[in-house]
């Protein structure tokens, strides 16, 4: 299929962002489950990302290079937050869940 070199340049920005909200490490998805969950929620969610990541990985070649990037160059512990103990706003909580819901919609389809 011929495309428009803007096309495959959206289609791989979307796919860029989408990895990158994955809630793992130190990606902008863990610090958004951390900032939701806490710091013992994000770790549950972190591990439940990652096993995810591993067994998309054995389909595909991205989601195993980006499981590889994560485990070796983002498991690093996260530096504390200057607030840790107020909750986070009700609206701030649906935008992080609707960004969630957008990287799986793009995610999902490729594997």
């Amino acid at each position: 299929i011929a495309l428009h070199p803007l096309a495959v340049a959206g289609f791989i920005s979307l796919v860029v962002n989408a990895l990158a909200l994955v809630p793992a490490g130190r990606t902008d998805g863990g610090r958004l489950s951390l900032a939701i969950f806490g710091r013992s929620g994000s770790q549950g969610i972190t591990f439940i990302s990652l096993a995810s990541l591993f067994i998309l990985g054995i389909q595909s070649d991205l989601t195993l290079f980006y499981f590889a990037f994560i485990v070796f160059c983002q498991s690093e512990l996260e530096i504390p937050m200057r607030n840790e103990i107020d909750d986070v706003d009700f609206s701030r909580v649906v935008v992080a869940l609707f960004a969630g819901f957008l990287m799986l919609l793009t995610l999902i389809p490729m594997s």
